[in-house]
């Protein structure tokens, strides 16, 4: 149900559904209707393609969570469990693990790797189900760490959950809630995850990754021409935010 809803929620399709409805109201001849539903249908793709409400949205998202600076880490004197959050692979046996991961996955992997590298006592966790895809997500991030140059033997895997809520209520059955956790994943999806997480019964540390609103994009001389790019900006914060709603439900 959350999936097929999220689809009617996204950018383009509230374009498509608005110019379909158009189309129709035209054919049937109410003219004024269809006019005035195409103004909106214009202003709306101009509104999602444009740089302004995507970085709004997107901004707000990712500037609740700094990353976490070397000086933080130094303050960390137990063992901590270091959870990557599932972010999407390919199973293509052709390619290394590195390269089956998704972008999202890879920037999350990479962060999470750095942290660990920087805490001693700290225990790499991978997450991810199978999905379509024959081998679970958990083990791919896993054999891209190894690749990596991280040992084996300090690396688990939880290759059940399919999404965060399953995340948190996996790791908190798996590992406890005794050991410090600090959860990996996008500075975007990371309201909703430490939302999630909290509602399990954790404390989580947020280490958000892979952020899409950098500083000195702005200097692009081309930065205010419309782009797909800005219309997958503002999908990725539509998805969040109804993701933070739909949380609220989870049990």
């Amino acid at each position: 149900m959350k999936s097929i809803l999220s689809v009617f929620i996204y950018p383009m399709s509230v374009l498509w559904i608005l110019i379909l409805i158009t189309g129709i109201l035209y054919w049937r001849k109410k003219s004024k209707i269809s006019y005035l539903l195409l103004i909106i249908s214009t202003f709306w793709l101009l509104f999602i393609s444009t740089p302004f409400l995507p970085n709004l949205l997107v901004s707000y998202l990712e500037n609740q969570f700094e990353v976490l600076s070397p000086n933080e880490l130094n303050d960390f004197n137990h063992p901590v469990n270091i959870l990557v959050l599932g972010g999407g692979h390919s199973n293509d046996d052709r390619l290394p693990s590195t390269n089956q991961l998704s972008e999202v996955a890879l920037a999350r992997l990479v962060e999470g790797i750095r942290l660990y590298r920087q805490l001693p006592n700290s225990r790499l966790i991978t997450s991810g189900a199978a999905g379509k895809e024959g081998i679970p997500q958990a083990e791919v991030l896993k054999r891209a760490a190894i690749l990596l140059g991280i040992e084996e033997k300090n690396i688990q895997t939880q290759t059940l959950p399919k999404n965060t809520w399953a995340e948190a209520t996996e790791y908190k059955r798996i590992f406890g809630d005794s050991a410090q956790l600090i959860i990996v994943t996008s500075a975007t999806h990371m309201p909703r995850a430490v939302k999630l997480f909290r509602k399990a019964g954790l404390t989580p540390i947020a280490a958000p990754t892979n952020h899409l609103v950098k500083k000195g994009n702005h200097r692009d001389p081309w930065f205010w021409i419309p782009s797909s790019g800005n219309i997958r900006m503002m999908e990725s914060a539509i998805h969040e935010y109804a993701g933070i709603v739909w949380a609220n439900f989870e049990k």
